[in-house]
């Protein structure tokens, strides 16, 4: 089943430039993200909309789409897209074909000529303008509306306090309309421009809302999941690790391989510690941490998904610095359409939301790009999952479940669905390590500095100081070492490595993922995730605790800043 869909279509004038439409977009999108994560809906963005886009994309979301947004200028019979100005009655048209469409909302100048052809298109309620309206406050009032319309308000009462919004600040009225509404003699006494108007007999969609239920959920409510029996918490899930991890994990391996020897199933205190060795310190501490406890609650289902985050984020961020790389080297990078606004509404999520944000997205975007540019991944491995991107397949399902899961533990989860909520979680998370065990194969390191080892007749070498960082469970942790190689990599950098021995090749994560110890020039690794900008400043978390912050900006860590600067500016050219 294909979810309902939110349409929103902008396009901008560069001759009479509209400064805060973009802002407006932006706002929009960071109200409907969360929902559209948890598969209530689709959302979709056109920033810069043309005839032939809304042709095309009306056809191609047939009977989904349930709200249409326009934002840019316009006028009584006709809206102003980036090609050229659409005619308001072919407009109408078009949308009255989709069969379940319940909101029309029209932010541009004048609009509300417009409202009877499409009612007579059989579009339920417009919002539409009377009068020319600021820039600042089209923004204002859309941004108003959709937060009220994604905090389970009707569409009567969202625009009831878009418009209430606009009374406090100006102290006008406001106007809601069944069939058209007053004349033009009586409209000019109205000082509120927009209007919601609803069709004669449909009065009910008065009490419309946005889906607040996923339309796939995955997640089996009232479910007998138990453990018992044979089977005890977190035993599978370090079965299936292992055996996902064991071409990859020389000690995974071994343990396995001496088992079967002997005739015998591997001791799982054993094989616990060595699958959280296995993997990259960010995966296995929380790995670690979910492991070495078996309480039934709402903090193991926090530590699953724990590790379900950090994970997506660290083949979320190995993709965005390969992209990066790929974008410096290559000046003729081409973008697919519409996944460069992806990665850029990425960078512009605020702390809410960037909490509740699905990576899926983000890393299938990124995918998107280098496929298109015929790029082989760093990760040779992301090719099956690219694939799985794309699929109804376990492991997209698992992803699902996971997010949805996300979502149920910002709320209150009865306690008698507690336990089959953890045994259904753990199996998800089972799926997930099915297809990333190849990230036991790398070597996640931190580069702290480099010395050039140079003398006369000789081929120069280079002293790598970093931390290589795995095996968690080691008595000391991880510690500093060198490497002498011919070859240099980045320093004060978290690199990825296809062999701890050497350091070609490599990826550098640095700006996503930091060690702010080599920054410091101090021992040991305290590494942290990229979170969001705000204003200035550049928001780190602690991958240990997902807690602590780390704030970057031009006055501290200075080159950690200017390297993110840099890859913005690359991006936004793209």
């Amino acid at each position: 089943m294909k979810l309902p869909l939110v349409f929103l279509a902008f396009a901008n004038d560069k001759d009479n430039h509209l400064p805060l439409l973009e802002e407006e977009r932006k706002a929009i999108t960071a109200e409907l993200i969360p929902l559209a994560s948890k598969q209530y809906f689709q959302l979709f963005s056109e920033p810069s909309a043309t005839t032939q886009d809304l042709s095309r994309y009306v056809a191609e979301f047939k009977d989904r789409v349930l709200l249409f947004h326009y934002g840019g200028h316009a006028e009584s019979d006709k809206i102003f897209l980036t090609d050229q100005a659409g005619d308001a009655g072919g407009l109408a048209q078009l949308l009255g074909l989709q069969s379940d469409l319940k909101l029309v909302f029209l932010n541009g100048c004048s609009t509300r000529e417009q409202v009877e052809m499409l009612f007579n298109a059989g579009v339920p309620a417009v919002i539409a303008t009377s009068v020319p309206v600021a820039d600042t406050a089209a923004r204002a009032f859309a941004g108003i509306f959709y937060k009220a319309l994604a905090t389970k308000h009707s569409l009567e009462e969202a625009f009831k306090l878009a418009a209430a919004d606009y009374l406090l600040k100006k102290g006008e009225a406001v106007g809601i309309y069944r069939g058209i509404g007053p004349s033009k003699d009586a409209e000019k006494e109205e000082s509120l421009p927009w209007g919601l108007y609803i069709q004669p007999d449909r009065e009910d969609v008065l009490q419309w809302k946005l889906p607040l239920e996923s339309q796939s959920s995955v997640i089996v409510r009232g479910g007998e999941f138990r453990y018992q029996g044979s089977r005890s918490i977190n035993q599978k899930l370090i079965e299936t690790i292992a055996n996902a991890t064991m071409p990859y994990a020389e000690d995974v391996r071994s343990l396995i391989e001496e088992a079967r020897a002997k005739e015998r199933a591997p001791k799982i205190r054993d094989l616990r510690v060595a699958v959280i060795d296995s993997f990259p310190t960010p995966i296995g501490t929380h790995l670690r941490k979910l492991l070495l406890s078996e309480e039934i609650s709402t903090t193991r289902l926090a530590k699953i998904i724990n590790v379900y985050q950090v994970a997506g984020k660290i083949l979320a961020f190995i993709m965005m610095s390969q992209l990066w790389d790929e974008c410096y080297e290559n000046k003729k990078f081409k973008w697919p359409e519409g996944t460069l606004k992806v990665i850029q509404d990425y960078f512009d999520l605020d702390a809410d939301v960037e909490q509740r944000y699905n990576y899926i997205a983000l890393t299938k975007a990124i995918s998107d790009a280098l496929l298109e540019n015929q790029v082989e991944p760093f990760i040779e491995e992301f090719k099956q999952l690219q694939e799985e991107f794309y699929q109804d397949s376990n492991f997209y399902s698992a992803h699902l479940f996971l997010e949805e899961m996300k979502e149920e533990l910002r709320g209150s989860i009865s306690a008698d669905e507690i336990e089959s909520f953890c045994v259904q979680a753990e199996d998800h998370l089972c799926e997930l390590f099915k297809h990333i065990g190849f990230s036991a194969k790398y070597t996640l390191a931190t580069i702290k500095n480099i010395d050039l080892l140079k003398r006369r007749h000789e081929e120069p070498r280079y002293r790598h100081h970093l931390v290589i960082l795995d095996k968690i469970t080691a008595a000391f942790g991880v510690l500093d070492e060198t490497i002498v190689t011919p070859e240099y990599t980045d320093d004060q950098s978290v690199v990825l490595l296809k062999d701890e021995e050497a350091v070609h090749p490599y990826l550098n994560l640095s700006p996503f993922i930091i060690d702010e110890n080599a920054l410091l020039g101090q021992n040991n690794s305290k590494l942290f995730f990229f979170r969001f900008r705000e204003n200035q400043a550049l928001r780190y978390i602690l991958f240990d605790n997902l807690k602590d912050e780390l704030v970057i900006s031009s006055d501290k860590y200075e080159e950690v800043y200017t390297q993110f600067i840099n890859f913005l500016r690359s991006i936004e050219l793209g």
